[in-house]
């Protein structure tokens, strides 16, 4: 959708410079139509080079959990304050019933508490 996004916004761009050349006396735009070109490729070219190069340049965690594979034990504050680890989620009864619950649903949101 960004590129989608971008394609138009190129588009616009050229057909508003390719106006302002082709009648002068009423878009006064010479000098400003190709100094917002330029920015505008280097804006798309700048976004290009980000997701196709420098998203690939990010290392891979080699210690991170895989898909599947269990998280290791964590202890981590709520929203009240509170320490909880993982474990002790893990083992806690659910409300109604007396096992354990089979797994974790875990949202981290951004915050300041």
């Amino acid at each position: 959708m960004n590129f989608l996004i971008f394609g138009v916004g190129l588009a616009l761009l050229a057909s508003g410079v390719r106006r302002a050349f082709r009648q002068p006396e009423e878009y006064r735009g010479k000098i400003a139509g190709p100094i917002l070109g330029v920015m505008g490729l280097a804006a798309a070219g700048l976004f290009c080079f980000a997701v196709f190069y420098g998203a690939k340049q990010i290392p891979v965690s080699a210690s991170a959990p895989h898909v599947g594979e269990k998280a290791p034990d964590f202890t981590l504050v709520d929203s009240n304050n509170k320490e909880i680890s993982l474990g002790s989620l893990l083992s806690t009864p659910l409300p109604n019933s007396q096992a354990p619950p089979k797994g974790v649903l875990l949202i981290f949101y951004r915050g300041y508490w």
